[in-house]
């Protein structure tokens, strides 16, 4: 049995991160419905698409019914190896607005996503850039809530999160670990107010840039190489001295980015060790972490309620530090728009966590590289194959 002051430290960490939660949650603003404007900047809409057969016919079709007065869109697909080319293409066929072109070769040094964006800003006329992914579904008025958020803001990129679509038990479930991993430990309003590039996110599924923040810190060029390419272009913004807003999509932005386990599994795969800069101390120290905050009190409060041992100091710890967990689950649920019941699944939600940081890991330390959509990368950014 565990001392009770290892439990007073647990509870402790448990207890900051629902103080993070809150403050977060509390001061994080909601992309809002605007009136057009009558006279406005050019948005070049920029959507790098691989492999998107499936969902990039009903991103366009929301790219097209924008209320905006002035943008244009392209798409670009990147080598595909199902029908994207032939999705969206027909979309383009339909309407003069939709620019589709050819995705080049890969370089070496490369990440394909980054490259893709590099392909689309050269090709892009607007003195904004935004970057939607093909899977990211835009109100009518979000456009227009972008461009007036980023001026709102004085901001250089603004990134929103968006509503997360999800449909089946294990999206219900483990995608709500985004917000949690996010809005414990990242303390949001210090993103915008400080010029550490340490206290940095952003989100590619929504990225709007002024053109010229963009280009000063050479685009996705500056970025080449990072698996989590929106965290860094984040970074290079505070480095340069720019400004950065996040905000929440609400009903303007949404997302449905997995559809299935393996998909979440390959998706969270890809990031999780790069995010933690290929450090095995600190993905290390990230799983113990989550073991011992949202695994153990778990199963401690389990037996000791099955045990009858209800009344002993470790057991009301125990139900503190599960309490917390639950409490602060149960405030990104009501503030992102998400089911209550995926709560109760919590641990479960966090050893498949576990597993899929130690699996993101393997892939790299056995020379596999970081995969995704058919492309393998090693540590420095290689294509391992294609």
């Amino acid at each position: 049995m565990m001392p009770d002051y290892f439990h007073m430290i647990v509870l402790l960490g448990v207890l900051t991160m629902l103080v993070v939660a809150l403050v977060n949650v509390m001061g994080f603003p909601t992309l809002r419905r605007e009136r057009p404007p009558e006279r406005a900047p050019m948005v070049s809409v920029l959507v790098p698409a691989r492999n998107e057969e499936a969902v990039i016919d009903r991103a366009l079709e929301r790219l097209l019914k924008q209320d905006y007065p002035a943008y244009e869109i392209i798409v670009l697909d990147d080598n595909s190896t199902d029908r994207t080319r032939v999705v969206a293409g027909e979309r383009a066929r339909t309407d003069g607005r939709i620019r589709l072109l050819p995705g080049e070769e890969l370089p070496r040094g490369w990440v394909g996503k980054s490259f893709a964006c590099h392909q689309l800003a050269r090709e892009a006329k607007g003195e904004l850039l935004l970057y939607v992914d093909a899977d990211t579904l835009l109100a009518p008025e979000a456009i227009t809530g972008g461009v007036a958020e980023l001026r709102r803001a004085s901001a250089d990129l603004l990134t929103v999160i968006p509503r997360q679509r999800m449909t089946s038990f294990w999206e219900k479930v483990l995608l709500p670990l985004l917000h949690f991993s996010t809005f414990c430990f990242l303390p949001m309003p210090l993103v915008s107010t400080t010029r550490s590039p340490k206290l940095a996110m952003a989100n590619g599924q929504f990225m709007l840039f002024r053109r010229e923040a963009y280009e000063a810190i050479g685009g996705h060029e500056s970025v080449r190489g990072a698996m989590v390419e929106d965290v860094w272009l984040a970074r290079r913004m505070k480095e340069a001295g720019r400004r950065l807003a996040i905000r929440y999509g609400g009903e303007l932005v949404a997302c449905r980015m997995y559809s299935s386990l393996a998909e979440i599994w390959a998706g969270f795969s890809k990031n999780l060790f790069p995010g933690l800069g290929y450090s095995v101390p600190m993905t290390a120290g990230v799983v113990l972490f989550s073991f011992l905050t949202s695994i153990l009190p778990f199963f401690l409060l389990s037996h000791d309620l099955l045990l009858g041992q209800v009344g002993t100091g470790l057991t009301l710890l125990a139900a503190g530090e599960v309490g917390g967990i639950l409490l602060i689950r149960l405030v990104f649920a009501l503030r992102f728009d998400m089911a209550l019941w995926p709560i109760l699944f919590h641990p479960l939600a966090m050893m498949v966590f576990i597993a899929i940081a130690i699996n993101s890991a393997l892939w790299v330390i056995a020379g596999q590289g970081s995969r995704w959509k058919g492309r393998a990368y090693d540590v420095g950014q290689n294509l391992v194959d294609h």
